[in-house]
């Protein structure tokens, strides 16, 4: 019954001081609905995991050259092996991501993303099909009929959820293919798949070495085994391939994690835990400006608690019932976050709806997420509440209920509980403005980034020969010299040519050497990006030769072996000499079966970025003719003279003039590609920021409203001041000098934590130092121009005050 009256008695109070329910109910809704709008997130890429049965069982299982500290796949020999000797898991499968041609009769071919996955992948993660029925394992073996699953997304967009497609015949990279199932619709297992073919299938496959490491793994652990056990059994089938294969497995380990925690780990883990602590400053913030409040409002209750304390309540009664207030109150700021949770994970949702994020990752409130939010509301009622309930239960009532007695709400221990959440709230204020201000500044200088070419009105598309169809380079190669001619006499396109990579999406890594310079003994030679390109590649991008000459028609033909290279290339390797007409070799490090052949240098490009913006310095580029490197899978580009995505229906119809089986995907200008590189940082950065400027304004709030209440309660001292002759510059240091001081010391503090947070997030940051001078600069110019003018008004205010009536002030 005492609780009741407790709950009631603090809806009147709050809904008697409407302005200071109004103000801390918004200062804590913005912390509790930013807390709850990113663990949604975070629930949702790190915590909820794949939509299995028992997912934290499933585990990705990859290989790690401990030497050089890197990661990837497996090869298909080590999987063999590795498939054979453990014991560990209840069984494991492999797949290679891909995507495929699909065309059949009456339908236009399409591109659909479609791994090659082991006959046993859907019995380890408890998937059964809604059509049809599951791969069989005499489907998963060298020379068997080729079938496939198809994905309920693809059944119903391009079959129109026909039930009569089982035992159809499709052809899949121009390989009849027989339909035996169909996936529910939203099952994209592993990485958004549309359609699932078995690993025999997949080309060359028996013939890869055990260097080719281009399948993932992944199993289910056996009942009763831990992940640990699992990491042991892995460490020593690992050492046994490493003594057996010493040329191709050396310092090569395997490792072992949850098939989430590989998706999802290494920068997005760091991105959104990050976010997690700086939401979780901005409630510690919220909650310090409310505790202030209290403190303050203190001192109007003293009477009403000493007369409390007077009529027989004890010590812990006065202090539940200013808890039931503070948690009531928390309550309803968490009414109001949670809109602004809804609106926030709507609005993240949206943004993210096309950057190929895991079809599981769902952003959507759940029985956690609830939990979450209950939890978070009622410990923020403790958390600003309870430092103000126990100095408020230690009034003297003897003192305070004297004529006009005040305790209770001044004095040394308020002061210090008032100073302490301030300097607190200045600090978190600050390391959250770093945060921000270096995920802006990385946004900002890849915004402003030279790629060294004109992106505006290019069109990129990308196309995929079948093996099937062109086995041999030969055929490719005179696929593509067809294509490029009939680009080239397109007259509605200012230019056209095909490459291997379009700019900024990479290419090969290869080993470089120069003829005459053999590497020091015992390193191995540096690599260099190889990217093969049409003889009209630089006019399309629009630049120009800087040295040398272009690719003539029999360049890459036998006997004519030659390259061109960028300036990057030049500066790093012929720093003091003319490149053109030394002789180079670019060697693979993963054995190709051939011989590769020396090549000369004929001419020398401007540098247009290929890989690596993170990087100050572009990478070094080899530039071959596509006739010496004609690889199946191709990029059209396309400058046009307006906006270039109304050219794809007439480049659809010329490749359609050479192949009708051969779609065209991918499709996007360069200025989209670039937008997609730059979202996370422009996303990301922006909610930082976001949660910056939140915080400032309420650090700017807390700030003022402690000095106007310390005038307020000075008032009297001031006037005696002026009365005795104290000027109005003696009168604003009196009134600033104790918030310049935990303006100082926060700064101080703050600092410090920005070099932390600095290089917390180094990995993250695109050519930004984790100590960048100018972003701390300008955050400590910031934060001490918006806290002066928080405290101007209350110190104006004091300079101000008429003597006469600041010594009748009660």
């Amino acid at each position: 019954m005492g609780l009741l009256q407790d709950v009631r008695f603090a809806v009147r109070l709050l809904i008697k001081d409407r302005w200071f329910t109004a103000v801390a109910a918004v200062a804590l809704a913005l912390g509790i609905g930013v807390n709850a709008t990113v663990f949604t997130f975070v629930n949702a890429v790190l915590i909820r995991g794949l939509p299995f049965d028992d997912p934290d069982r499933i585990m990705s299982i990859g290989e790690r050259n401990m030497a050089r500290g890197q990661d990837f796949g497996i090869s298909w020999l080590d999987f063999r092996d590795l498939r054979d000797a453990q014991k560990s898991f209840a069984g494991v499968a492999a797949f290679n991501g891909t995507t495929m041609n699909v065309s059949d009769e009456g339908r236009a071919p399409e591109r659909y993303a479609g791994p090659y996955i082991s006959g046993n992948a859907f019995k380890l993660i408890g998937q059964r099909t809604v059509l049809g029925r599951d791969f069989l394992p005499e489907d998963d073996q060298p020379g068997a009929t080729p079938v496939v699953i198809l994905g309920g997304g693809i059944w119903k967009t391009r079959y129109g959820s026909d039930r009569s497609i089982i035992g159809r015949t499709v052809r899949i990279n121009d390989v009849p293919t027989t339909v035996v199932g169909v996936m529910p619709e939203g099952m994209k297992f592993p990485f958004n798949a549309d359609l699932w073919l078995p690993l025999s299938n997949m080309p060359n496959l028996a013939a890869q070495k055990r260097n080719q490491r281009s399948v993932q793994l992944f199993g289910r652990l056996t009942e009763g085994v831990t992940r640990e056990r699992a990491q042991s059994e892995l460490k020593a089938i690992a050492a046994r391939l490493e003594h057996d294969f010493p040329d191709t497995n050396k310092d090569i380990s395997l490792t072992v994690m949850t098939f989430n925690e590989r998706v999802n780990g290494g920068p997005i883990r760091l991105v959104f835990l990050s976010l997690m602590g700086a939401v979780a400053f901005v409630l510690l913030i919220a909650c310090a400006n409310v505790a202030n409040l209290l403190l303050a409002r203190s001192a109007a209750r003293a009477r009403e608690v000493g007369v409390r304390v007077s009529l027989g309540a004890t010590r812990w009664r006065i202090v539940r019932q200013l808890l039931v207030e503070s948690v009531l109150l928390a309550s309803l700021s968490g009414a109001l976050g949670f809109g602004l949770a809804v609106f926030g994970v709507r609005w993240f949702d949206a943004v993210t709806q096309d950057v190929g994020k895991p079809y599981w990752i769902r952003f959507t409130m759940d029985g956690r997420v609830f939990a979450f939010f209950a939890a978070v509301c009622l410990l923020t009622g403790i958390i600003f509440g309870l430092a103000p309930a126990l100095h408020i239960s230690k009034t003297d009532i003897n003192e305070v209920l004297k004529e006009g007695g005040r305790a209770g709400g001044g004095g040394i221990r308020a002061r210090r509980w008032t100073g302490a959440l301030i300097v607190a709230e200045l600090t978190l204020t600050i390391v959250l403005l770093a945060g921000a201000g270096f995920m802006m500044r990385s946004f900002l200088t890849l915004y402003r980034l030279d790629f060294g070419f004109e992106t505006s009105h290019l069109l990129t598309m990308a196309l995929q020969l079948p093996d099937r169809k062109y086995p041999t380079p030969e055929q490719r190669a005179a696929f593509y010299q067809r294509l490029d001619e009939r680009l080239g006499a397109l007259p509605t396109i200012r230019g056209g040519t095909v490459a291997s990579n379009p700019p900024m999406m990479g290419g090969a890594a290869l080993r470089l050497t120069i003829e005459g310079r053999p590497p020091p003994t015992g390193e191995l030679p540096p690599q260099v990006t190889r990217l093969a390109v049409g003889p009209r590649y630089f006019d399309t991008l629009g630049v120009r030769l800087v040295r040398g000459r272009a690719f003539a028609d029999t360049d890459g033909t036998a006997g004519h072996d030659v390259g061109i290279v960028n300036q990057r290339f030049v500066s790093m390797y012929f720093p003091n000499e003319d490149p053109v007409g030394h002789r180079i070799k670019l060697v693979s490090d993963v054995a190709t079966g051939t011989e590769p052949t020396w090549m000369s240098i004929v001419g020398v490009s401007p540098t247009v970025r290929q890989r690596n913006f993170q990087d100050p310095d572009p990478d070094p580029v080899v530039y071959v003719p596509y006739r010496a490197m004609p690889t199946p899978f191709m990029t059209l580009i396309v400058r046009a003279p307006g906006d270039p995505s109304t050219m794809t229906p007439a480049l659809r119809e010329e490749v359609r003039a050479l192949d009708p089986d051969l779609p065209l995907f991918g499709i996007r200008t360069m200025d989209e590609m670039l937008a997609q590189a730059r979202w996370p940082f422009r996303v990301f950065g922006s909610m930082f920021a976001i949660f910056a400027t939140i915080a400032l304004l309420l650090s700017a709030v807390g700030l003022y409203a402690i000095t106007a209440y310390s005038v307020t309660q000075r008032t009297q001292e001031i006037g005696v001041r002026m009365a005795l002759g104290a000027q109005q510059p003696q009168v604003w240091w009196l009134v600033i000098r104790r918030s310049f001081a935990q303006l100082v010391l926060g700064l101080l503090l703050g600092m410090a934590g920005a070099f932390g947070v600095g290089r917390l997030l180094r990995s993250l940051l695109v050519q930004t130092s984790p100590n960048d001078p100018l972003t701390l600069v300008s955050i400590a110019v910031l934060f001490t121009l918006v806290s002066i003018a928080a405290c101007f008004w209350p110190a104006r205010r004091a300079t101000r005050l008429d003597p006469v009536r600041a010594l009748r002030y009660e």
